[in-house]
């Protein structure tokens, strides 16, 4: 971590915790739902840089809400550096995932035709985002032939099974020290929503039926159903 001038100080820790965005972020999530596709871990990561915007808010709110949250012993080593670093890499997964989801939905509906394996690979040579990570991406994509998810690709699904356990303890672990922790979260809650095949959309559905009659499906028999709430 870069020093500050006096040497007192990481650099970080002199930063005020505002972040600044130029517009991409708000643009991907726009055309994320334009085209109906779950980009959560982007929508988490533009609602971040705006929550760290309101620095008045957060001050007196801070001052407002004096929580006792449990203390967790300080966790050093490599064991604990292992974690961080398998949590971030499943997390990066899922926010990968989603971003060629995005693509990959636009191509399909405006006829584009967009070589995912190429793009990856074009990425890595000079893009923003460009990482190592975009090799496996590229060859992930050129193995599999359309595959409906980055997770679904056999490269990336065992990556995905050795540090999913990783994520979540990082994920708990914030929550009970009260580290707001967003984008993590986010990617956690989109892998797990993902792999599940029964979900609870069946309660939201019954609702919306319930309150505004906007029918559901039913898992036994075919067709659109309303109704039989006593």
């Amino acid at each position: 971590v870069l020093a500050a001038k006096d040497g007192r100080k990481p650099l970080v820790d002199l930063i005020l915790d505002k972040a600044g965005q130029k517009g991409t972020g708000k643009w991907s999530v726009i055309e994320a739902q334009e085209l109906g596709v779950a980009a959560t871990s982007i929508e988490s990561a533009v609602a971040a840089r705006i929550l760290s915007s309101m620095k008045d808010d957060r001050i007196k709110a801070g001052k407002s809400y004096k929580m006792k949250l449990p203390r967790l012993k300080a966790k050093r080593g490599a064991a604990f550096e292992s974690q961080l670093e398998n949590a971030l890499y499943a997390a990066k997964i899922c926010a990968y995932a989603q971003g060629f989801a995005v693509l990959a939905r636009g191509s399909e509906e405006r006829g584009w035709n967009l070589p995912l394996a190429a793009i990856a690979s074009i990425w890595r040579a000079g893009c923003i985002i460009r990482s190592q990570f975009l090799d496996r991406i590229s060859r992930a994509f050129a193995k599999s032939a359309s595959p409906p998810n980055l997770l679904m690709t056999q490269d990336f699904r065992a990556m995905m099974k050795d540090s999913h356990v990783a994520l979540r303890k990082t994920v708990a672990d914030a929550a009970l020290a009260g580290l707001p922790v967003p984008a993590l979260a986010a990617a956690l809650t989109y892998f797990d929503s993902y792999r599940i095949a029964r979900g609870t959309a069946n309660l939201i559905q019954a609702q919306r039926d319930f309150f505004g009659a906007h029918t559901y499906e039913r898992i036994d028999r075919k067709g659109a159903f309303h109704g039989g709430w006593d």
